[in-house]
């Protein structure tokens, strides 16, 4: 439940964090890693997802994120997402991204 919401936190360490409904709204977290993390009910909206790496992740109860912020970001096949978004093609990045 943290407000991080406006924050910095590109290149963030995240993997595996438990961040069950946190506030990351209009948060920057380009090239962060949040690979395994717990997203339930966070809000994402207006995060700017830059190469962030949700490979594992479960987005399916995520809030306000967008089929741009998906576009923008690095997941997997095991990366779940919320109804109505679709797994982009680029998934997964190359591993130099």
């Amino acid at each position: 439940g943290v407000d991080a919401s406006k924050a910095a936190l590109g290149r963030g360490a995240f993997k595996g964090a438990r961040l069950t409904g946190a506030n990351l709204s209009k948060t920057i977290l380009a090239r962060a890693d949040f690979t395994g993390a717990d997203m339930a009910e966070a809000d994402l909206s207006g995060a700017y997802t830059l190469l962030a790496r949700l490979a594992g992740v479960d987005l399916s109860r995520t809030r306000g994120l967008t089929q741009e912020q998906l576009e923008d970001a690095c997941g997997d096949e095991k990366t779940r997402l919320p109804p109505g978004l679709a797994r982009p093609a680029a998934w997964p990045c190359a591993a130099e991204e």
